[in-house]
């Protein structure tokens, strides 16, 4: 939903514009790979404005890939697998980013909020393995990201980045779990 209320606004325009290029979906993939992993040293080097600017690019630029491949009917299974797979280096990046501010204060939170990111997209991957559809849930990558983001901006603007960069850690941890678990379920359902 957050994709196609923000995103997609800027996506689709770029994704026209490079469909008259020689551009590859592919190469668009690998493009917002770097952009997500340089928002994630950004971060880390607190320079906090500038990697949630990066981290919003690379989200656009993470849209603009799947936008290029239908624009250009070149959606394929290696494009898509290549997009889950980087996106998957990228969650995991931002999350160190943070951490890495704060270590002996974040690192747990950040611990569980890596697992509980890895824990919505692998019970989606397995469930579609399995041939079952499996969108549901309330944490995201895009409300995990979008939770990120302002929970970044939020803890500068007030200088009380510990407080609440752990909390927006606790918040994508929680997330995580609730929604690994929601899609478990609805999974099992499908398979009975």
């Amino acid at each position: 939903m957050l994709t196609e209320l923000v995103y997609r606004r800027f996506s689709k325009p770029l994704a026209r514009l490079l469909s008259k290029t020689s551009i590859t979906p592919n190469t668009v993939t690998f493009i917002a790979t770097a952009v997500g992993l340089l928002s994630a040293t950004i971060i880390a080097m607190r320079e906090i404005y500038l990697g949630v600017i990066v981290l919003f690019i690379s989200q656009i630029l993470d849209c603009t890939d799947g936008d290029l491949a239908r624009l250009t009917k070149k959606v394929t299974r290696k494009g898509a697998y290549l997009d889950r797979v980087f996106d998957r280096f990228v969650d995991a990046a931002i999350v160190m980013g943070i951490v890495y501010l704060f270590p002996l204060e974040l690192w747990f939170e950040g611990f569980l909020a890596a697992v509980g990111s890895f824990g919505v997209s692998i019970t989606r991957a397995m469930a579609e393995a399995e041939g079952a559809e499996c969108k549901v849930g309330i944490g995201g990558r895009d409300t995990r990201l979008a939770i990120i983001m302002l929970g970044l901006l939020f803890g500068y603007a007030t200088h009380n980045e510990v407080q609440v960069y752990s909390t927006t850690l606790w918040i994508i941890a929680v997330l995580g779990f609730i929604t690994t678990l929601h899609r478990m379920i609805h999974t099992i359902r499908q398979l009975d």
